[in-house]
């Protein structure tokens, strides 16, 4: 069976990805906190950053109460933070800590070791 390149690459990517993970000693995330923490990141870099409210709303991933449970379980582990802008205290936007930001960080390098590795 001849595997398409894409589909190598991917894998490549998943290897890579798999061997830089870095996350904090201790710190295992189940899959939902994984992509919860994936949908912060992305709406952080978008044009709105993801509220509190607005997380609750992803109802596609869970019911809101999970989702809060979530949200503390992930604040607890200092992988994510609450911010609020100028004088609105009721909003709270979610933000990645620096220790996640740092695993999106080593998920980009492995993309790029495998992208590299392609060429």
């Amino acid at each position: 069976m001849n595997t398409p390149a894409s589909e190598l690459l991917y894998l490549r990517f998943l290897k890579l990805a798999r061997s830089a993970d870095s996350w904090p000693a201790g710190v295992a995330l189940s899959p939902l906190e994984t992509v919860l923490l994936q949908e912060i990141f992305v709406s952080g870099h978008g044009p709105k950053p993801l509220t509190v409210k607005d997380a609750l709303q992803l109802k596609h991933l869970a019911s809101p109460s999970t989702l809060h449970k979530k949200i503390s379980h992930l604040r607890a582990l200092q992988l994510l933070t609450v911010q609020y802008h100028g004088n609105n205290h009721r909003t709270k936007y979610l933000v990645l800590t620096p220790s996640a930001v740092q695993h999106f960080h080593a998920l980009g390098q492995a993309m790029q070791k495998a992208l590299d590795s392609a060429v």
